[in-house]
């Protein structure tokens, strides 16, 4: 999928998102949490990596592989150093309104790969 930095495209590629990996898991709590992470996912390009340019796109892979399922989102923003995002369990950022989305998707998913200085992530889950 290929989606404009715009909040109103979301909720299409999110449904393709569920509708694509419905077809592949049965369990339902599963199928939650991978729609649930490509959401945040999906958002944070937009929001975070294409400053919510309508003009900069998101593109989404949806892959099954024989052992895996996986979601590729990239940006066309300038990349970012995971090391830098705060830690939302730190004392200060407790009641911080936002900033939780890599620390979810890195605690659900099986693995987080972060590609093009941040530009692309992926997140995988084994089957």
């Amino acid at each position: 999928m290929v989606l404009q930095s715009s909040f109103s495209e979301l909720e299409a590629a999110i449904d393709k998102t569920q509708g694509f990996f419905s077809e592949i898991v049965d369990d339902e709590e599963f199928l939650y949490k991978i729609v649930l992470l490509a959401s945040e996912a999906m958002t944070n390009a937009m929001e975070h990596g294409n400053g919510l340019d309508a003009s900069k796109n998101v593109t989404v892979d949806l892959v099954e592989k024989s052992d895996s399922l996986e979601i590729w989102v990239e940006d066309e923003g300038d990349g970012f150093d995971r090391t830098s995002v705060a830690d939302p369990l730190a004392d200060e950022h407790l009641l911080d309104e936002g900033g939780r989305g890599l620390f979810l998707i890195e605690q659900l998913a099986d693995d987080v790969r972060y590609e093009l200085n941040g530009r692309r992530l992926g997140i995988l889950f084994r089957k």
